[in-house]
């Protein structure tokens, strides 16, 4: 991530309109700026090394494009304020499962469900930021087999709408409860879980398979 508060992104998608959308979702997130945009893999490995985003965002139309592009911007290496070289990148994509089996994307860190909400995509900007890998997971597993099984089922739903990206306000909507009600269950259930905060947790979230695309 770069120095300042907020992870740059360079935006690939060859539908204007579609670009324009995914930009507009971003900078609704204080901590996101978009630094940049590209309709191809050509224009966005030429202004990559200017630029230097925290992470490139490539929206796949098709397999094809998707491989352009990761292929001509992984093959740069220019270094960004966060010390890596290597470009970051976070390629959406239709069908996420069989992307992972039969696209060939070396270099790209991160598969995301194009179908996810704008909070997952911000949730997977800010992992993909951080230097870790993402490929969001296709099944939800069941939470009595999970970790989350110390966790009371107050605390599962709050924690899962944490882990896509909500804020302790949005969580209250959306759960019909009180402010400080979702601030005790999200301090219970990261004490339970030893999450030090909400960037661990997402992370955590993922890696154990508690959240997945298109939810």
């Amino acid at each position: 991530m770069s120095g300042s508060a907020r992870t740059t992104v360079l935006l690939v998608d060859s539908h204007p309109i579609s670009r324009t959308g995914l930009r507009t979702i971003l900078e609704d997130f204080p901590d996101i700026q978009v630094v940049g945009e590209a309709a191809d893999g050509t224009t966005a490995a030429a202004r990559y090394p200017k630029l230097r985003p925290d992470v490139v965002v490539i929206n796949s139309h098709t397999e094809t494009d998707a491989a352009d592009a990761v292929r001509r911007v992984g093959a740069l290496a220019v270094p960004r304020p966060s010390g890596r070289g290597t470009p970051t990148m976070l390629v959406l994509i239709d069908d996420v499962a069989s992307a992972a089996e039969r696209v060939p994307l070396p270099g790209a860190k991160g598969l995301l469900s194009s179908r996810s909400s704008p909070q997952e995509l911000a949730a997977a900007v800010r992992i993909m930021a951080t230097g870790r890998s993402l490929l969001m997971p296709t099944a939800r597993p069941d939470a009595r087999s999970s970790p989350l099984a110390q966790l009371t089922d107050r605390e599962i739903e709050v924690f899962r709408l944490l882990t896509r990206g909500y804020t302790n306000a949005e969580i209250s909507a959306e759960l019909t409860l009180s402010q400080s009600t979702v601030k005790s269950h999200v301090q219970r259930a990261m004490e339970k879980l030893g999450l030090r905060n909400r960037v661990h947790a997402v992370i955590f979230a993922y890696e154990e398979n508690i959240i997945r695309s298109g939810s």
